[in-house]
């Protein structure tokens, strides 16, 4: 009798529980086949591509394709309405968080948090929250694409493509005499920029500009014996980072750039009748003075050597 009672207790508990609504959003239990049923080589929108990228790798647990079967949903959130059989007149409802713009963008927020639920995670894009891009109301898909197997913003040779496609002064730049061989193919933009976040200014890699700089430009950096305080104060006070129709991106033709501060022709005699006399070529003062980044010579105050 007592266990009877003890019984009859418990299912008297379970029956005052409150019922638990299940009409939220639903995963399709289909996982990635549901998708793929419409989504594939021959649709108007196929997404096979995603297979074989990194997304998709089932055997790494920290894929999207490896969290509870869920596949696509893992990132457009749930979606079973999206992917169930409709009557004609019925209009098919968009995932939960879209990405295309052809069913109506997901707001911006929601976008990001399909991502950053990964990558933040991983540390790929730690200082995203409050850069630049995110300030704009750039969402990931703004840049990358996901539903191809070669991303163009890891491709150095498409990479600068895609970032034009806002930046238009830098690619007016890059198309200069002098340029950084962007076109080249050998430098891109996430060389010198940190895309999702940076401590320095304008996205650079380094803290300050000549920091990024030096990362290739290493026999710029000194010490110096003798250095020329243009230089270590800022590159840019004589370069142009993107491109310039003067040789080595300078922002003026030399001898009118060093002139810019030497206002003095200092032991110069006037016969030379500084800048234009025909016996300088188009490296100007630095015909002479070719040390111009600094000199450790122990007589190259004048960076003559």
């Amino acid at each position: 009798m007592k266990k009877l009672s003890l019984l009859a207790a418990v299912g008297w508990l379970l029956l005052a529980q409150p019922a638990i609504a299940d009409d939220g959003p639903q995963y399709d239990p289909r996982g990635t086949k549901g998708c793929m049923k419409c989504h594939d080589v021959d649709a108007q929108k196929p997404i096979m591509a995603i297979q074989h990228t990194v997304h998709a790798v089932i055997a790494d647990k920290d894929s999207p394709f490896a969290k509870d079967n869920r596949g696509c949903e893992s990132c457009h959130g749930p979606s079973a309405g999206h992917g169930a059989n409709l009557q004609d007149d019925e209009v098919r409802p968009a995932p939960a968080i879209n990405f295309n713009t052809s069913l109506g963008l997901s707001p911006v927020k929601d976008r990001e948090e399909a991502c950053l639920n990964c990558h933040q995670k991983q540390g790929h894009v730690a200082q995203w929250q409050g850069s630049a891009h995110e300030q704009a109301d750039v969402s990931c898909t703004s840049c990358h694409e996901l539903h191809t197997q070669n991303d163009p913003m890891l491709d150095k040779k498409l990479q600068a493509e895609k970032c034009y496609s806002c930046h238009t002064n830098e690619r007016i730049d890059s198309n200069r005499a002098s340029h950084h061989p962007m076109k080249e193919g050998l430098v891109t933009c996430s060389d010198c920029h940190q895309v999702h976040g940076s401590n320095g200014p304008s996205l650079l890699t380094g803290f300050t500009v000549n920091e990024t700089c030096y990362s290739c430009h290493a026999e710029k950096r000194g010490p110096f014996l003798w250095e020329h305080e243009p230089v270590t104060e800022n590159c840019l006070n004589c370069h142009l980072a993107h491109g310039s129709n003067n040789m080595r991106l300078l922002k003026v033709r030399s001898p009118y750039l060093c002139q810019s501060c030497h206002m003095q022709k200092g032991g110069h005699d006037s016969a030379l009748n500084l800048p234009g006399d025909s016996k300088f070529d188009q490296k100007g003062c630095v015909n002479c003075h070719s040390s111009v980044h600094g000199s450790n010579h122990p007589s190259g105050i004048k960076r003559h050597r």
